[in-house]
């Protein structure tokens, strides 16, 4: 790894956070600034579904930009691994944002993982997986068994 990538990171993930609180208030602009724009590029949001390459993810973005009426977006580190080319950040993102103009704040918590990657002599953002943190369950309890399943 580079001197230059590793001291680098921390401008890069600075840099994410100031994007996230941006789309929270319905501003996709930084983030899609972030973002690689090659068509390595992949998203896989809370709302289901995945975008491969940049074109589908900028289209992603500006759906997003629609559903962000104001608020907020904090995160808590899990974890970062920084890495050549590529980096790992895991966190607890909790957003609490107005689904409309003039509504109140709803509110959720995702476990995030951005996938980072060196080129062109700065940190991109590749790859965004979020998904809504759930409690820990059984996976018994979520499941039904296949035999019932096929009974229904």
């Amino acid at each position: 790894m580079t001197a230059a990538s590793a001291e680098s990171f921390p401008a890069a993930l600075a840099a994410l956070r100031r994007a996230l609180a941006d789309v929270a208030q319905g501003d996709v602009r930084a983030i899609k600034a972030l973002y690689s724009h090659s068509e390595e590029a992949t998203s896989f949001y809370g709302w289901g579904g995945y975008e491969k390459g940049w074109e589908a993810v900028s289209r992603r973005w500006d759906w997003a930009a629609e559903q962000f009426k104001g608020g907020t977006v904090s995160h808590e580190n899990v974890t970062t691994v920084v890495g050549d080319p590529i980096t790992l950040v895991t966190d607890i993102e909790t957003f609490e944002v107005a689904m409309a103009p003039g509504a109140a704040p709803t509110r959720w918590t995702n476990r995030v993982t951005h996938v980072f990657r060196f080129e062109g002599g700065g940190w991109r953002l590749l790859h965004r997986h979020a998904n809504r943190l759930e409690g820990r369950y059984e996976p018994a309890a979520r499941l039904p068994a296949a035999d019932a399943v096929a009974r229904d």
